[in-house]
């Protein structure tokens, strides 16, 4: 029968195992093939308009009211 320390270290070098694998498929899971199509030259019909030059896209905003102290009492 084996010793209880040594079915300990079985058991702690599969959990490094584990986690260990667990980490490479994490890490190695961003070929996402979806994310590379996307990162190819667009086609024509998906190409960016360029914007009117007349038209801002700015929001106009008017400054705020200047505040009117509170009366002393």
């Amino acid at each position: 029968m084996a010793e209880p320390s040594s079915n300990r270290m079985y058991v702690i070098i599969g959990a490094i195992v584990v986690v260990v694998a667990l980490l490479f498929f994490f890490m190695s899971g961003s070929d996402d093939p979806a994310v590379d199509a996307t990162t190819t030259a667009p086609d024509a019909a998906t190409a960016p308009v360029p914007a009117d030059p007349a038209v801002d896209g700015a929001v106009d905003v008017e400054p705020a009211a200047p505040a009117t102290p509170a009366p002393a009492n």
